[in-house]
Protein backbone atom coordinates (compact mmCIF):
# COMPACT_ATOMS: atom_id res chain seq x y z
CA UNK A 1 0.00 0.00 0.00
CA UNK A 2 3.32 2.44 0.77
CA UNK A 3 3.92 1.87 -2.37
CA UNK A 4 1.26 2.31 -3.99
CA UNK A 5 0.80 5.69 -2.49
CA UNK A 6 4.26 6.77 -3.32
CA UNK A 7 3.74 6.28 -6.74
CA UNK A 8 0.19 8.20 -6.83
CA UNK A 9 2.60 10.97 -5.25
CA UNK A 10 5.05 10.75 -7.73
CA UNK A 11 2.54 10.88 -10.64
CA UNK A 12 1.06 13.89 -9.17
CA UNK A 13 4.24 15.91 -9.13
CA UNK A 14 4.81 18.61 -12.16
CA UNK A 15 7.32 16.60 -14.28
CA UNK A 16 9.63 19.58 -15.13
CA UNK A 17 9.78 19.92 -11.25
CA UNK A 18 12.45 16.59 -11.22
CA UNK A 19 16.06 18.23 -10.69
CA UNK A 20 18.04 15.00 -9.21
CA UNK A 21 14.81 13.56 -10.11
CA UNK A 22 12.11 13.18 -6.64
CA UNK A 23 13.66 10.13 -5.82
CA UNK A 24 17.45 11.35 -5.79
CA UNK A 25 16.62 14.69 -3.62
CA UNK A 26 14.72 12.35 -1.37
CA UNK A 27 17.20 9.76 -1.10
CA UNK A 28 19.90 12.52 -0.12
CA UNK A 29 18.15 14.46 2.59
CA UNK A 30 16.75 10.71 3.95
CA UNK A 31 19.94 9.61 4.07
CA UNK A 32 21.78 13.01 5.19
CA UNK A 33 19.39 12.92 8.12
CA UNK A 34 19.80 9.36 9.39
CA UNK A 35 23.50 10.38 9.82
CA UNK A 36 23.02 13.70 11.90
CA UNK A 37 24.82 12.95 15.41
CA UNK A 38 23.18 13.01 18.77
CA UNK A 39 24.28 16.68 19.13
CA UNK A 40 21.64 17.42 16.12
CA UNK A 41 18.51 18.49 17.83
CA UNK A 42 16.00 15.26 18.58
CA UNK A 43 13.26 16.46 16.30
CA UNK A 44 15.69 16.52 13.02
CA UNK A 45 16.67 13.18 13.41
CA UNK A 46 15.08 9.77 13.67
CA UNK A 47 12.61 8.07 10.71
CA UNK A 48 9.83 10.75 10.67
CA UNK A 49 12.66 13.68 10.60
CA UNK A 50 14.22 11.94 7.29
CA UNK A 51 10.88 11.31 5.70
CA UNK A 52 10.11 15.54 6.45
CA UNK A 53 13.61 16.53 4.79
CA UNK A 54 13.08 13.72 1.98
CA UNK A 55 9.56 15.86 1.29
CA UNK A 56 10.92 19.30 1.93
CA UNK A 57 14.04 18.62 0.22
CA UNK A 58 12.08 18.20 -3.40
CA UNK A 59 10.41 21.61 -2.48
CA UNK A 60 12.31 24.37 -4.28
CA UNK A 61 11.21 22.03 -7.58
CA UNK A 62 8.08 21.28 -6.77
CA UNK A 63 7.12 25.28 -6.52
CA UNK A 64 8.41 25.49 -9.85
CA UNK A 65 6.12 26.84 -12.86
CA UNK A 66 4.22 29.38 -10.32
CA UNK A 67 4.51 32.17 -12.61
CA UNK A 68 6.51 35.22 -13.06
CA UNK A 69 8.09 36.77 -11.57
CA UNK A 70 8.33 33.72 -8.94
CA UNK A 71 10.17 31.54 -11.85
CA UNK A 72 12.16 34.16 -13.43
CA UNK A 73 14.00 35.14 -9.68
CA UNK A 74 14.38 31.99 -8.34
CA UNK A 75 15.27 29.37 -11.27
CA UNK A 76 18.72 30.13 -11.38
CA UNK A 77 19.42 29.70 -7.79
CA UNK A 78 19.61 26.00 -8.92
CA UNK A 79 22.54 25.70 -11.17
CA UNK A 80 25.49 27.91 -12.47
CA UNK A 81 27.04 27.51 -15.60
CA UNK A 82 31.03 27.01 -15.32
CA UNK A 83 33.03 26.74 -18.15
CA UNK A 84 35.50 24.30 -18.68
CA UNK A 85 38.02 27.16 -17.53
CA UNK A 86 36.73 27.38 -13.95
CA UNK A 87 34.83 31.01 -14.80
CA UNK A 88 31.50 31.64 -14.63
CA UNK A 89 30.61 32.46 -18.22
CA UNK A 90 34.27 33.99 -18.73
CA UNK A 91 33.49 36.57 -15.75
CA UNK A 92 34.68 35.42 -11.89
CA UNK A 93 36.39 32.48 -11.47
CA UNK A 94 34.53 29.88 -9.44
CA UNK A 95 37.38 29.29 -6.98
CA UNK A 96 37.08 33.43 -6.44
CA UNK A 97 33.12 34.33 -6.49
CA UNK A 98 32.17 38.52 -4.89
CA UNK A 99 31.36 37.80 -1.57
CA UNK A 100 27.81 38.47 -2.73
CA UNK A 101 25.45 38.39 -5.14
CA UNK A 102 25.17 42.04 -6.13
CA UNK A 103 28.72 42.08 -6.40
CA UNK A 104 28.79 38.67 -8.87
CA UNK A 105 25.84 40.16 -10.97
CA UNK A 106 28.29 43.14 -11.49
CA UNK A 107 31.09 41.26 -12.25
CA UNK A 108 28.95 38.88 -14.60
CA UNK A 109 27.47 42.66 -16.40
CA UNK A 110 30.83 43.15 -17.51
CA UNK A 111 31.40 40.14 -19.32
CA UNK A 112 27.71 40.51 -20.93
CA UNK A 113 25.78 38.51 -19.04
CA UNK A 114 23.78 38.21 -15.62
CA UNK A 115 22.96 36.70 -12.60
CA UNK A 116 20.18 35.09 -13.92
CA UNK A 117 21.20 33.52 -17.25
CA UNK A 118 24.79 32.30 -15.53
CA UNK A 119 22.80 30.73 -12.15
CA UNK A 120 23.66 31.70 -8.25
CA UNK A 121 23.50 28.18 -6.79
CA UNK A 122 26.70 29.24 -4.40
CA UNK A 123 25.21 32.45 -3.08
CA UNK A 124 21.88 30.13 -2.40
CA UNK A 125 23.90 26.75 -0.62
CA UNK A 126 25.71 29.94 1.29
CA UNK A 127 22.16 31.78 1.97
CA UNK A 128 21.01 29.08 3.28
CA UNK A 129 23.18 28.08 5.80
CA UNK A 130 23.38 31.41 6.97
CA UNK A 131 19.92 31.19 7.68
CA UNK A 132 20.26 27.91 9.32
CA UNK A 133 22.78 28.97 11.81
CA UNK A 134 20.32 31.89 12.88
CA UNK A 135 17.50 29.08 13.54
CA UNK A 136 19.96 27.08 15.44
CA UNK A 137 20.59 29.89 17.55
CA UNK A 138 17.16 30.75 18.14
CA UNK A 139 16.05 27.49 19.08
CA UNK A 140 19.07 27.46 21.54
CA UNK A 141 17.69 30.40 23.32
CA UNK A 142 14.43 28.96 23.07
CA UNK A 143 15.14 25.93 24.82
CA UNK A 144 17.12 27.37 27.61
CA UNK A 145 14.84 30.14 28.34
CA UNK A 146 11.43 27.51 28.91
CA UNK A 147 14.04 25.02 30.60
CA UNK A 148 14.72 28.07 32.85
CA UNK A 149 11.62 29.68 33.45
CA UNK A 150 10.82 29.24 37.06
CA UNK A 151 14.52 30.49 37.63
CA UNK A 152 13.32 33.72 36.59
CA UNK A 153 10.15 33.36 37.87
CA UNK A 154 8.15 34.00 34.67
CA UNK A 155 4.51 33.80 34.34
CA UNK A 156 2.46 31.36 33.06
CA UNK A 157 1.56 33.75 30.30
CA UNK A 158 5.25 34.43 29.65
CA UNK A 159 5.66 30.91 29.63
CA UNK A 160 2.89 29.86 26.68
CA UNK A 161 4.82 32.59 24.79
CA UNK A 162 7.84 30.72 25.09
CA UNK A 163 6.55 27.88 24.64
CA UNK A 164 4.97 29.26 21.38
CA UNK A 165 8.06 30.94 19.89
CA UNK A 166 10.14 27.58 20.61
CA UNK A 167 7.38 25.49 18.35
CA UNK A 168 7.32 27.77 15.41
CA UNK A 169 10.94 28.10 15.65
CA UNK A 170 11.54 23.86 15.40
CA UNK A 171 8.80 24.68 12.68
CA UNK A 172 10.34 27.11 10.86
CA UNK A 173 13.88 24.79 11.38
CA UNK A 174 12.92 22.16 9.96
CA UNK A 175 11.64 24.11 6.74
CA UNK A 176 14.60 25.73 6.40
CA UNK A 177 16.78 22.86 6.68
CA UNK A 178 14.74 20.74 4.41
CA UNK A 179 14.09 23.81 1.97
CA UNK A 180 17.63 24.46 1.84
CA UNK A 181 19.25 20.82 1.04
CA UNK A 182 18.07 21.02 -2.17
CA UNK A 183 20.44 23.34 -3.04
CA UNK A 184 23.10 21.46 -1.34
CA UNK A 185 22.07 18.24 -3.47
CA UNK A 186 21.82 20.06 -6.56
CA UNK A 187 25.36 21.42 -6.15
CA UNK A 188 26.55 17.13 -6.27
CA UNK A 189 25.22 16.74 -9.72
CA UNK A 190 27.76 17.81 -12.45
CA UNK A 191 25.37 19.20 -15.18
CA UNK A 192 24.14 21.44 -12.54
CA UNK A 193 27.75 22.95 -12.18
CA UNK A 194 28.39 23.64 -16.02
CA UNK A 195 27.66 25.08 -19.15
CA UNK A 196 27.09 21.13 -20.38
CA UNK A 197 23.84 21.12 -18.34
CA UNK A 198 21.77 19.06 -20.97
CA UNK A 199 24.31 18.29 -24.00
CA UNK A 200 27.47 19.25 -24.74
CA UNK A 201 26.63 22.69 -26.28
CA UNK A 202 27.97 24.23 -29.56
CA UNK A 203 31.65 24.86 -28.53
CA UNK A 204 34.91 22.27 -28.87
CA UNK A 205 33.88 18.74 -27.94
CA UNK A 206 37.24 16.40 -28.89
CA UNK A 207 35.14 13.23 -27.51
CA UNK A 208 32.05 13.66 -29.39
CA UNK A 209 29.58 14.08 -26.52
CA UNK A 210 25.82 14.10 -27.20
CA UNK A 211 24.73 17.54 -28.22
CA UNK A 212 21.04 16.57 -27.96
CA UNK A 213 18.85 17.85 -24.68
CA UNK A 214 17.47 15.26 -22.27
CA UNK A 215 20.94 13.88 -21.35
CA UNK A 216 20.22 15.72 -18.43
CA UNK A 217 17.34 14.14 -17.12
CA UNK A 218 18.19 10.63 -18.49
CA UNK A 219 20.86 10.57 -15.82
CA UNK A 220 19.40 12.04 -12.68
CA UNK A 221 16.12 10.85 -12.87
CA UNK A 222 16.09 7.98 -14.68
CA UNK A 223 18.87 6.75 -14.71
CA UNK A 224 19.17 7.38 -10.89
CA UNK A 225 15.55 5.88 -9.55
CA UNK A 226 15.77 2.62 -11.92
CA UNK A 227 19.73 1.94 -10.70
CA UNK A 228 20.14 3.20 -7.33
CA UNK A 229 18.80 2.33 -3.88
CA UNK A 230 19.50 4.05 -0.87
CA UNK A 231 21.55 1.49 0.30
CA UNK A 232 24.05 2.03 -2.70
CA UNK A 233 24.17 5.52 -1.06
CA UNK A 234 24.49 4.52 2.83
CA UNK A 235 27.31 2.77 2.06
CA UNK A 236 29.51 5.64 0.33
CA UNK A 237 29.14 7.86 2.71
CA UNK A 238 32.04 9.07 4.16
CA UNK A 239 32.90 10.29 8.01
CA UNK A 240 31.96 13.58 8.78
CA UNK A 241 34.24 16.16 7.56
CA UNK A 242 34.69 19.68 9.01
CA UNK A 243 35.06 22.63 7.06
CA UNK A 244 37.87 24.06 8.17
CA UNK A 245 37.78 27.58 6.25
CA UNK A 246 35.60 29.87 5.22
CA UNK A 247 31.88 29.02 3.98
CA UNK A 248 32.28 30.43 0.99
CA UNK A 249 36.12 29.06 0.43
CA UNK A 250 34.06 25.47 1.07
CA UNK A 251 31.10 25.84 -0.97
CA UNK A 252 33.51 26.92 -4.01
CA UNK A 253 35.74 23.56 -3.10
CA UNK A 254 32.64 21.66 -3.52
CA UNK A 255 31.09 23.31 -6.60
CA UNK A 256 34.30 22.50 -8.28
CA UNK A 257 35.36 19.44 -7.30
CA UNK A 258 31.35 18.82 -8.69
CA UNK A 259 32.05 20.63 -12.18
CA UNK A 260 35.58 18.65 -12.66
CA UNK A 261 33.32 15.75 -13.19
CA UNK A 262 30.48 16.70 -15.81
CA UNK A 263 32.18 14.43 -18.42
CA UNK A 264 31.52 11.41 -16.90
CA UNK A 265 27.49 11.27 -17.29
CA UNK A 266 28.46 12.13 -20.53
CA UNK A 267 31.24 9.34 -20.96
CA UNK A 268 28.69 6.51 -20.21
CA UNK A 269 25.74 8.20 -22.24
CA UNK A 270 28.12 7.66 -25.42
CA UNK A 271 29.22 4.06 -24.40
CA UNK A 272 25.43 3.17 -23.81
CA UNK A 273 26.19 2.70 -20.13
CA UNK A 274 22.81 4.98 -18.78
CA UNK A 275 20.61 2.68 -21.00
CA UNK A 276 22.11 -0.71 -20.01
CA UNK A 277 23.78 0.28 -16.50
CA UNK A 278 27.48 -0.38 -16.18
CA UNK A 279 28.26 -0.82 -12.87
CA UNK A 280 30.80 1.78 -13.50
CA UNK A 281 27.87 3.97 -14.40
CA UNK A 282 25.88 2.77 -11.33
CA UNK A 283 28.94 3.44 -8.68
CA UNK A 284 29.07 7.11 -10.08
CA UNK A 285 25.70 7.76 -9.50
CA UNK A 286 25.51 6.53 -6.15
CA UNK A 287 28.92 8.16 -5.32
CA UNK A 288 27.67 11.31 -6.26
CA UNK A 289 24.48 11.10 -4.46
CA UNK A 290 26.23 10.13 -1.28
CA UNK A 291 28.94 13.03 -1.77
CA UNK A 292 25.58 15.47 -1.53
CA UNK A 293 24.51 13.39 1.79
CA UNK A 294 27.32 13.46 3.42
CA UNK A 295 27.81 17.45 2.44
CA UNK A 296 24.48 18.10 3.36
CA UNK A 297 25.16 15.77 7.10
CA UNK A 298 28.47 18.24 7.54
CA UNK A 299 27.44 21.67 6.86
CA UNK A 300 24.38 20.83 9.20
CA UNK A 301 26.52 19.61 11.86
CA UNK A 302 29.00 23.02 11.52
CA UNK A 303 25.78 25.31 11.31
CA UNK A 304 24.88 23.51 14.70
CA UNK A 305 28.24 24.53 16.01
CA UNK A 306 28.33 27.48 14.89
CA UNK A 307 24.74 28.79 16.38
CA UNK A 308 26.29 28.68 19.47
CA UNK A 309 28.76 31.32 18.71
CA UNK A 310 25.96 33.72 18.00
CA UNK A 311 24.54 36.71 19.72
CA UNK A 312 20.72 37.56 19.46
CA UNK A 313 19.27 40.82 19.82
CA UNK A 314 19.16 44.03 18.12
CA UNK A 315 19.37 46.99 20.55
CA UNK A 316 21.44 44.70 23.16
CA UNK A 317 23.18 41.70 21.80
CA UNK A 318 23.53 38.71 24.25
CA UNK A 319 25.31 35.45 23.42
CA UNK A 320 23.25 32.41 22.80
CA UNK A 321 26.28 30.78 25.44
CA UNK A 322 24.60 33.04 28.17
CA UNK A 323 20.56 32.13 27.62
CA UNK A 324 22.31 28.14 27.77
CA UNK A 325 24.22 29.33 31.15
CA UNK A 326 21.24 30.24 32.65
CA UNK A 327 22.66 33.87 32.83
CA UNK A 328 19.52 35.56 30.49
CA UNK A 329 16.26 34.55 29.12
CA UNK A 330 14.95 35.11 26.24
CA UNK A 331 12.06 37.37 26.19
CA UNK A 332 10.29 39.48 22.97
CA UNK A 333 11.64 42.59 24.77
CA UNK A 334 14.92 41.02 24.45
CA UNK A 335 14.79 41.03 20.52
CA UNK A 336 13.94 44.87 20.60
Amino acid sequence: MRKIIFAIVLLALPQAAFAWGYIGHKTIGEVATRHFPAEIPAFLRGPEAAAQTGILSQEPDTSRNAGQPHDYDLDPGHFIDVMDDFTILGGPKLSALPNGRRDYDTALRAVGFEQYKAGFLPYNIMEGYQQLVKDFALLRAYQASVKNAAKFKLGAADRRVLSRLLSVRRMLTQRDLGTWAHFVEDASQPMHASIHYDGWGDGPNPQGFTTERGIHSKFESTFVNTNIIEADVESRMRPYRHCESSLQACVQEYLIATAALVAKPYAFEKAGALDIASPEAKDFAAARLADGASTLRDMVVDAWRASREVSLGYKVKTPVTDYEAGKAIMTLQSMD
